[in-house]
């Protein structure tokens, strides 16, 4: 194993802090919409490491596109509602356990593990025991924490813990993170109705084969 460079961790915990933000809180997107740039919208961190991904292309056209021709904040609310709160069916259920699990419920096995996985590097869940560890949101902001972990690693130049953290999340994008990622973000993609959501849905695709060759 190599330790990935600056620029290349820098981009990951980037993208995870955008995405997580967009996926835990509902009052994130019409933010988002406000005061990002087009520059910024233009400038995907990870653009450059997946070149000639169409998710990605995709992604960052319609991010641009939410920024400079903006939806109402609250069909953006709305939408954030339909697609990860309810009331009725979720469009896209935020939690691992209930895409993975034989009973497709909450606070299953696969909940536990990523309590597990958390507690091994120093993070928590912030509602423990209340909402599940294992929503999308916190499952991109532990990549991104490890990322960050591993970036200032580096900069310090201590390779060792720049390896041990760049393993830590290399091996939860394996075992979770890039397991059932990319049907989630298929379902954002299916069912969002505005630019933004699915702008999100299509750089979370694009994002994840990049989160595990950078930390592999």
């Amino acid at each position: 194993m190599t330790v990935a460079n600056s620029d290349e961790l820098d981009a990951v915990a980037s993208a995870c802090a955008f995405l997580a933000h967009l996926f835990l809180r509902k009052e994130a997107g019409g933010a988002t919409v406000a005061h990002l740039t087009a520059e910024h919208a233009a400038d995907w961190p990870l653009a450059g490491r997946a070149e000639g991904d169409p998710d990605t292309a995709r992604g960052v056209a319609l991010l641009l596109r939410a920024v400079t021709d903006p939806a109402p904040e609250a069909d953006v609310v709305a939408d954030f509602t339909r697609l990860f709160i309810g009331p009725g069916r979720m469009l896209a259920v935020p939690w691992e356990s209930v895409h993975r699990s034989e009973e497709g419920l909450t606070f299953e096995a696969e909940t536990l593990q990523v309590r597990h996985a958390y507690a091994a590097a120093g993070f928590e869940a912030p509602a423990l025991n209340r909402e599940p560890d294992d929503h999308i949101g916190l499952e991109l902001a532990f990549v991104g924490e490890l990322a960050v972990a591993a970036l200032e690693s580096v900069e310090r130049g201590d390779a060792e813990a720049a390896m041990d953290a760049m393993a830590a999340a290399g091996a939860f994008v394996r075992d979770h993170l890039g397991v059932w990622g990319p049907g989630f973000a298929d379902l954002v993609i299916e069912h969002a109705a505005t630019d933004l959501y699915r702008a999100a849905g299509h750089l979370l695709r694009g994002a994840l084969p990049v989160f595990e060759s950078v930390l592999a």
